[in-house]
């Protein structure tokens, strides 16, 4: 009897079907669900075999890359260390975390062996302050991070990755050349002395804001994923600080001239200096130093540099060009006349401000007129960095020796464009539309304002404004097809159609193009030159058919949701059409 029943049991063990909990160690990880069951074990496992690292990478397709490039947490592991099952455990159960952090858990996981050490702030900062996927840069795993949010993939080490700029690309975006990891302030890297305005005597103890002006974002931040702490923030640059009167009030009222520093030192208003007397013996050459020559170093132009022993005596100075380099990059010259005088437009006050003005621009092959005089010069005078390759290096040189300032100007004098059409500065903003009219922008402009237009609609266009199209608004005709897109002058059609909707639904498009100024003039649509007789129509309104209104026989019937137009056509023109039989058919058949 054992026997059998030993016998029986062998052939439903055998018979029925094989159980995935006979044969694997535990269940999966709720993750990896969908690779339960005994037909999906050989996408992990390969037949006879153990876990193949080939085999999870196929699947997780974002670690390739950084492994490959020696990036992150796991392309700095080695290889003889990187079997996946060292950190991720698998068959424990449902519920079971598949990374392995350690005895500390996440908290305690050192941040240093992914290439980024957490030092300063970044030390007490939570795992999800930063591993968000708004912060993720890789389009990949940002899309991982919609299936698995607890990824800790994609992050960039650059600093606006995650911090707002809140100096709004005025400075480089290297942050740390600037800040730590400790606070953002105060930045111990930063040091005005390293700026083209070194801060000394009082003025190192002024505070930044004194200076730079708070300024406001023109446009809100709040959808941004990385918003700004304030929308306030100080202007670094540009700040005029070439004279002392950029930012301070001249109390003298402009009666001893505009160098202040003339008297006057940084360590005070009332440590007083005598440049002039300092200077007493140069008033005896015959180059008496004035305005910002009296502030340059002897050494700057006397010497001695490296190789050069000093020089007094002998030096040139008739013309700017004998001490000071072209600024201009040789725009200045002309084919035969002779090189343009530096005074015509610099003082020995500085370089700036110049005192070309609109006479000066006059003699120029393009004089200033209407509101071109009050346009700033550098939106004509662009700069083009393409001068700096202008620059003789032994100029460079010799200016490094010298330690003085490379005091060059790359905007551009030399237009080798013609000027003598708008479209050399200007672009189309009708994009071609006028490209055939023989006078071009001086057609429809002048020079006074864009907007002051000379066009005439009734002779310079072949639709003539006449009646109520004499008070529509251009903007209503002359549309933009699309963001972007230019406003559409030509061509245009002139049909009604073109402008209109047709209130009748087409009801009278069925022969062809519908001729509006049959029935409508341009005065306006009603009321309409349409008549009960031919050539109108054949159905004249005699006896009581003239006293009806028209809505009595033409009545309202709906064409699209919520529309309805009057119904012209078909209509009935025999009485039965329009009335009931009061005979009640006594009279079918009957012909008069």
């Amino acid at each position: 009897m054992n026997v059998r029943r030993a016998l029986l049991l062998f052939v439903v063990v055998v018979t029925s079907p094989a159980r995935a909990d006979l044969f694997s160690p535990g269940e999966l990880a709720k993750a990896h669900g969908n690779l339960s069951g005994l037909g999906a074990c050989t996408k992990c496992h390969p037949v006879g075999g153990q876990l193949s690292q080939e085999a999870c990478l196929d699947c997780h397709t974002e670690l390739a890359p950084r492994i490959d490039k020696g990036a992150g947490f796991h392309g700095r592991i080695t290889t003889d260390k990187r079997a996946c099952e060292t950190c991720h455990h698998e068959h424990q159960g449902e519920i079971h975390q598949l990374i392995e952090w350690g005895p500390q858990g996440e908290k305690g996981f050192n941040h240093a062996k992914t290439g980024w050490a957490l030092k300063g702030a970044h030390g007490p900062a939570k795992c999800n302050s930063c591993h968000v996927s708004k912060f993720v840069q890789t389009a990949t795993i940002r899309t991982l991070m919609e299936k698995r949010p607890e990824t800790r993939l994609g992050l960039s080490t650059v600093c606006t990755t995650c911090h707002f700029d809140e100096h709004r690309g005025q400075q480089q975006e290297d942050c740390e050349f600037c800040h730590v990891e400790k606070a953002w302030k105060p930045a111990p890297g930063f040091n005005h002395n390293d700026t083209k305005y070194p801060l000394r005597g009082k003025h190192a103890k002024v505070k930044c804001a004194e200076c730079h002006p708070s300024d406001k974002d023109s446009e809100p931040h709040g959808a941004q994923l990385l918003g700004p702490k304030s929308e306030t923030f100080l202007r670094f640059a540009p700040i005029d600080h070439a004279s002392c009167l950029d930012c301070h009030k001249d109390p003298h009222e402009g009666r001893f001239g505009l160098r202040c520093q003339s008297c006057h030192v940084t360590d005070g208003w009332n440590v007083l200096r005598n440049v002039s007397g300092e200077r007493a013996f140069h008033e005896k050459t015959d180059f008496p130093l004035k305005g910002a020559h009296l502030d340059v170093d002897c050494k700057t132009c006397h010497g001695p540099f490296p190789g050069i022993p000093p020089k007094f005596k002998g030096l040139k100075h008739e013309s700017c060009a004998d001490c000071h380099p072209d600024g201009h990059e040789g725009q200045m010259a002309q084919v035969g006349k002779p090189a343009l005088d530096c005074k015509e437009c610099h003082t020995e006050q500085g370089f700036t401000p110049v005192i070309y003005g609109f006479e000066a621009h006059a003699k120029t092959r393009y004089p200033l007129e209407g509101s071109h005089q009050a346009v700033a010069c550098n939106s004509c005078h662009e700069k083009n960095e393409a001068l700096k390759a202008k620059v003789p290096k032994a100029t460079l040189v010799d200016l490094k020796r010298r330690s003085r300032q490379e005091l060059f100007s790359f905007a551009v004098f030399d237009f080798t464009k013609p000027l003598e059409t708008c479209e050399s500065c200007h672009a189309d903003p009708h994009k071609g539309q006028f490209k055939e009219v023989a006078k071009g922008c001086v057609a429809c402009h002048d020079v006074t304002s864009f907007r002051h237009i000379s066009f005439d609609h009734d002779k310079n266009s072949r639709f003539a404004l006449e009646g109520a199209h004499e008070k529509v608004a251009c903007s209503k005709c002359h549309t933009a097809a699309g963001p972007n897109q230019p406003v559409r002058y030509k061509p245009l059609e002139v049909t009604c159609r073109s402008c209109h909707a047709d209130e009748h639904a087409g009801q009278f498009a069925k022969a062809g193009p519908v001729a509006c100024e049959k029935c409508h003039g341009e005065k306006a649509f009603k009321p309409s030159k349409f008549e009960h007789k031919p050539p109108f129509t054949e159905f004249l309104l005699d006896g009581e058919h003239a006293k009806a209104k028209c809505e009595s026989c033409h009545r309202k019937v709906p064409v699209a949701n919520g529309v309805s137009t009057a119904q012209y056509k078909p209509l009935p023109t025999t009485c039965e059409g329009c009335h009931a039989d009061y005979h009640e058919g006594a009279f079918k058949g009957f012909e008069p």
